[in-house]
């Protein structure tokens, strides 16, 4: 590992260029289909030089274990994009969405890939992690509306005031413990803002029960759970869909101005 005054080398202009085999492709575009998510030929370079940065910096910073091509697609890409549904859904174009705790950039490289119109901010504490996500989003359409940022999410205020309870929506991924997070969450979204916190399997029996409980105290309403399997050979993952009713210390919003959950929404389940 390096050391965080060392310097490294993270431009893309010296990476391998690496393709997906025809297989793995296949099967992520199978899988996209199967949750009705648009896929066109244009996507793939992207896809690919993400991959390829991705794989040529690992060596370097660590950023992943999951190296393969099919993996990569699976674990990292269509992972990330379950939940580009709700995403589309909750914000619209010039919205801030963010990507806390961001590390290698997912899953907010591939959402900003199928919504570049979006401004995108990729929150990291890791100052070195944040200069490689700043490199690898250039590589995606939604270069000029997004950027990487090194700070905890509860220092927005001081490190990044045009973030401060601004935000339409955050997502985090692989990340912490939920109930850690809603702190950090509160200092980026304004009221009515959407957090969508991507859990695995153990959910239900580790984390959910006290997530649940420090919803009020924290401001946030809970506006449902879905679960989703990546194949119909793994086990069901969660997605948790919150809404911050009130900034701390302030009385709750009305009635009126509760945020009322998309229609668009829709339950995702194994098979589909």
């Amino acid at each position: 590992m390096p050391h965080e005054d060392s310097p490294l080398d993270l431009s893309f202009d010296n990476v391998p260029r690496l393709s997906f085999p025809d297989d793995a492709w296949e099967w992520f575009a199978n899988a996209c289909r199967d949750i009705e998510l648009p896929l066109d030929d244009a996507k793939r370079p992207v896809l690919e030089a993400l991959y390829s940065h991705l794989l040529f910096v690992n060596e370097s910073l660590n950023l992943t274990r999951i190296v393969t091509p099919l993996d990569y697609l699976k674990f990292h890409v269509f992972d990330s994009l379950t939940i580009e549904n709700l995403v589309a859904a909750y914000t619209k174009p010039d919205d801030i969405v963010v990507d806390l705790g961001s590390g290698g950039g997912y899953p907010g490289l591939p959402l900003m890939t199928w919504l570049p119109d979006r401004r995108w901010a990729l929150v990291d504490s890791r100052p070195h992690k944040v200069e490689f996500l700043n490199e690898t989003l250039k590589l995606t359409p939604a270069a000029q509306n997004a950027h990487g940022y090194a700070f905890r999410g509860r220092e927005a205020a001081s490190q990044a005031p045009v973030l401060f309870q601004n935000c339409q929506l955050v997502t985090a991924r692989a990340v912490g413990k939920g109930v850690e997070l809603l702190q950090d969450v509160t200092a980026l979204l304004d009221i009515n803002g959407i957090f969508i916190l991507m859990k695995g399997p153990a959910w239900p029996e580790t984390e959910q029960k006290d997530f649940m409980r420090a919803l009020p105290s924290a401001g946030f309403d809970l506006i449902e759970e879905q679960n989703i399997a990546l194949d119909e050979s793994d086990p069901d993952r969660w997605v948790i869909i919150t809404t911050k009713l009130k900034h701390p210390k302030q009385k709750s919003t009305t009635s009126k101005g509760k945020f009322k959950a998309s229609e668009r929404r829709r339950k995702m389940n194994k098979g589909n």
